[in-house]
Formats: structure tokens, C-alpha cells, sequence
């Protein structure tokens, strides 16, 4: 295999920058006014408590069947009130016409881990077993609340240990997406040593050290990310593409394109067929199209295709941007036609993307001319590409131009029975 990118591409790929993200459980909060009045009512009722049947009565005379989005309103709310959850949700699974759903599942796990109730913990978690459902980063979201001490031994530490053994209890599917999620939620919340103990307690597989590689990443600690990639590769499980995809994108995101090289040059010479992927290509020519050498983000794409790969669609999206940013509008126009015969599942995106920004540059008569050209080998625009270059043409005084777009556009509308 040839060199994928060659020492004077170095400078290609040094100045851009790469975005790898972990996202973190975020707040649902509804804005609808229903929504919040039954969650607010909910709250009120189960913090209440009630003796007897008293509280399921107050809930049966809430009326119609509770929404997901209320439900997890409620179960939010509970949770940050520390008030436990389980009568609640014991209620809505007898009396909801549907059964809860796998978020409101993992709300009550949050719950309980939120009031250390680790029994209750594991009434849930049999729940969610019992329905095959998967735990995801929300169900720990209650280890971001956990306070930190100066000793040794944390909090944070005390409840891991704790949830791990409740996991180890559960067993099965349940177990394992439950690791995964713990090792991903201690890491969003920079709890690295912790991710590390549950790994080595558990199991050292490359997808849970890939949590650890992302967050260091993010976090622009390549020193800490290249500790985790050797650990893998002289541990029993071998770094995968994706390891191997979160360094390079760290290398390069800090400017390191002589270790991007080194790196890339080894992995292909790795005997997995998957290494480098498509992946690999987009991180390589993303920054090189960031750094304006569309030249030689062009041969790193050849070296793509050569390799019998498929590009992915961000891939065309970072070439048209980068030729007009770097004001090679005649060559965005030109990539897009060629990618249309070597890449053809991508020719509706790329038409309508170039529309869009041939509209934005003011060159709104090319724009659509670009929408015709499409429409013509059969394929259908993006509808909001279709409406914004129609109204820019209007304005302008092209009515006979809008008025051909219309013509043609209404085949399609025909077409799929649809109706603007």
C-alpha cells in the first residue's frame, strides 16, 4: 500500500483542527405548559407520599395516559428533590396503557443511585433486564452529584463500587451495556481513574478504552490518550479503527503532523483489513480542506477510492466548503460533477449543498442552474434548497428561471404524492 499522506502534505493537515465529541446526558426539561403542570402535579403528589392507596388514587385521577416527555419531567424533578421514585414508577408500569419507556428506565436507575438506595437500584435494573432494554449514560448521571473529598478514598469511589456490584448482580445484556455507560459517564465527568478501576474489574475491551481515548482527546490531553492507545497495544486487546482514528484526530487537531504521518504510516501497515477506513480519509482530507490545500486533500481522496472505499457524505461536504472558502468556486462546481459518476449515492446532497451556497454568495442565477442540472438527470433536490434558490430568483426579477424550476420540481411532487 502506498504512502496515504506523503511528508509534504504535512503542512495539509498541521493547521486544521478536528472535532471528536462525547456527548453528556442533558437536561430534559419540557417547554410545553401541559407537560410541565403534569409532571409539577406528579412531583407534588409523590413527594406528598400518601398512606395506603392514597397516592395511587391522587395518580389514577390525573386522566389521560401520561406522556414519555412528562414522565421523565417527573422523574427529573424527583430525582433532584431526592425523593425516591419506585412508587411512582411501580404505579405507571400496572396502570399506563403503555409500558414505560427505556428512558424512563434509566431515570429510575438515576434515581436511585441518587439517594445511594442501592437495593432499589437493583429492582430497577431487574426491570430493565427483564424488558431487554439498554443503560445508558443517564442511568449514572447521579456519579456527577456525588461529592469529592481529599481522601483517598471518594465518594465518587464508594458509589462505583457499589453500582458495579449491583451490575454484577443484574448480569446478562443489562451488565454489559452497564459497563459500557459507567465507564462512559465517569469519564464525560473527568472521572478517569475510576473508568480505569471499572475497566481492569471488569474487562479490557477496546471499546470501553476507546471512552477513555475520546475524553482525553476532547480534553486535547494527547500525552493521556497515547498512555491509553499503548496500554491497548501492549495489553491483551489490540487498539481498533476507531482507536487508532480518536489519535490521529488528536495528533493533528494539536498540530502534530510529523507523529499524524508516523501514525498513519503505521497503521497501514496493520494487518487488520479495516485499518485505515473511511474514517481515517475524512479525518485526513477534513483538515486539509480546513488548512485550504484542497490540492492535496484531493490526492489523500484518490488514495481513498483507490483503496476500494466508500467516502462518506461529511467528506463532500468539507471539499465544496473548502473550495469556496478558499474562493475555487469554479472548482466546487467541478468536484461536485465529478463526484456525481465516482460517487453517485452523494449526488442529491452535493447538488443542493452547492445550490445553497452559490445562493449565499450571491450568485443566485448559478445556484439555479445547478438545481436544473440535477433535476435533469432525474435526481430531486433538497426541498429547503429547492425553496430558498426559487425565492432568491423571484426576488431578482427570474421568474422565468423559478418559474422552469417549478416545472420541474412538480414531476417529482407528482411523483411521491406529496404536497408544498
Amino acid at each position: 500500500m502506498s504512502r496515504l499522506i506523503p511528508r509534504r502534505l504535512h503542512r495539509a493537515v498541521s493547521a486544521g483542527g478536528a472535532t471528536f465529541s462525547s456527548s453528556s446526558p442533558s437536561s430534559l426539561r419540557s417547554t410545553e405548559p401541559t407537560t410541565a403542570a403534569t409532571s409539577n402535579a406528579i412531583v407534588n403528589l409523590v413527594a406528598a407520599g400518601g398512606d395506603g392507596g392514597s397516592l395511587e388514587a391522587d395518580l389514577d385521577r390525573l386522566g389521560p395516559p401520561l406522556s414519555d416527555a412528562a414522565v421523565s419531567a417527573a422523574l427529573r424533578a424527583l430525582t433532584e428533590r431526592g425523593v425516591p421514585a419506585c412508587r411512582f414508577f411501580a404505579w405507571l408500569s400496572r396502570h399506563r396503557g403503555a409500558p414505560p419507556s427505556a428512558r424512563a428506565h434509566n431515570l429510575l436507575v438515576q434515581n436511585a443511585g441518587r439517594l445511594a438506595d442501592y437495593p432499589a437500584m437493583a429492582r430497577a435494573l431487574d426491570q430493565v433486564s427483564a424488558r431487554r432494554l439498554p443503560l445508558t449514560e443517564q442511568a449514572f448521571a447521579f456519579l456527577e452529584a456525588a461529592p469529592r473529598s481529599s481522601s483517598s478514598a471518594s465518594s465518587v469511589d464508594d458509589a462505583v463500587r457499589a453500582t458495579l456490584t449491583i451490575l454484577d448482580g443484574a448480569g446478562g445484556p443489562c451488565r454489559a451495556s452497564g459497563v459500557f455507560s459507567l465507564v462512559k459517564a465517569l469519564s464525560s465527568i473527568g472521572e478517569l481513574d475510576a473508568a480505569v478501576w471499572v475497566i481492569e474489574e471488569t474487562a479490557r475491551r477496546a471499546s470501553y478504552y476507546n471512552v477513555l481515548l475520546a475524553a482525553k482527546c476532547k480534553a486535547g490531553d494527547f500525552r493521556g490518550a497515547r498512555e491509553v492507545f499503548d496500554e491497548m497495544r501492549k495489553g491483551s486487546c489490540g487498539p481498533n479503527a476507531n482507536s487508532w482514528n480518536y489519535l490521529l484526530g488528536c495528533l493533528l487537531k494539536n498540530g502534530r503532523a510529523t507523529e499524524a504521518c508516523d501514525l498513519v504510516e503505521t497503521m497501514e501497515r496493520s494487518d487488520h483489513d479495516d485499518i485505515p477506513n473511511s474514517l481515517t480519509y475524512e479525518i485526513l482530507t477534513y483538515h486539509a480542506c480546513k488548512a485550504g490545500k484542497m490540492d492535496s486533500a484531493r490526492q489523500i481522496l484518490d488514495q481513498l477510492f483507490s483503496e476500494n472505499l466508500t467516502p462518506r457524505i461529511t467528506i463532500h461536504t468539507a471539499f465544496i466548503k473548502g473550495y469556496f472558502y478558499t474562493g475555487r468556486i469554479e472548482d466546487a462546481c467541478d468536484y461536485v460533477r465529478a463526484m456525481s459518476t465516482r460517487d453517485s449515492h452523494s449526488t442529491n446532497r452535493n447538488y443542493s449543498l452547492l445550490a445553497k451556497l452559490l445562493h449565499r454568495s450571491g450568485r443566485i442565477v448559478e445556484a439555479g442552474s445547478v438545481l436544473y442540472e440535477l433535476m435533469e438527470k432525474g435526481l430531486r433536490p433538497d426541498h429547503s434548497a429547492y425553496v430558498t434558490v426559487s425565492k432568491g430568483l423571484h426576488k431578482m426579477g427570474r421568474g422565468d428561471l423559478c418559474a422552469e424550476l417549478k416545472s420541474l420540481f412538480q414531476k417529482f411532487i407528482v411523483q411521491s404524492g406529496l404536497e408544498y
